[in-house]
């Protein structure tokens, strides 16, 4: 159950900021722009609702660019697997089954890489917000999440993104 749990918190914690900054040419400076304001906007929302005092807030700050760095190069890291993945399981094309056994191998890994990294960041946590605020903050996060995940996928509608809902 618990991991389950940590394995479903990891899958929240993804970089969901990240995903609406995706909209915008990620080479230029609008989605570091973007990513900042909502990172800002969350961060102020989170101490009012939460009653955050100064420095849980600050704490809270430190916290989440750590591991939101880490959720970022996990996230990237797990959107290269799954595209070369995807290449191997596309239709009419022969799949080497060496390679798809080591990307799904290494899929795995990451998700299980993923679900440690949550669980050191909510132990982080637990060290200056009590559980009713962590639980507070999970719940935000993935309303959060949810809004930017369906603004994201709202502009797009290919073909070849609904092929590819499985992963």
């Amino acid at each position: 159950m618990r991991s389950q749990l940590m394995y479903s918190l990891a899958l929240l914690l993804t970089p969901f900021v990240s995903l609406a900054a995706q909209r915008f040419d990620s080479a230029g400076g609008r989605a570091d722009s973007l990513r900042h304001r909502i990172e800002e906007r969350f961060t102020v929302r989170v101490q009012q609702e939460l009653g955050l005092t100064n420095e849980q807030a600050t704490k809270l700050r430190a916290t989440s660019a750590t591991y939101g760095a880490r959720r970022r190069e996990l996230r990237d890291q797990e959107r290269r697997i799954k595209q070369a993945l995807w290449q191997q399981l596309q239709p009419g094309v022969a799949a080497n089954n060496d390679s798809v056994s080591k990307l799904t191998d290494v899929l795995i890994q990451l998700k299980l890489t993923s679900a440690q990294a949550a669980r050191d960041e909510m132990n982080e946590l637990s060290r200056y917000l009590n559980p009713v605020q962590r639980a507070r903050l999970y719940v935000m996060r993935e309303q959060l999440y949810h809004r930017v995940k369906k603004a994201h996928g709202h502009g797009r509608r290919g073909h070849r993104e609904k092929d590819r809902s499985w992963m």
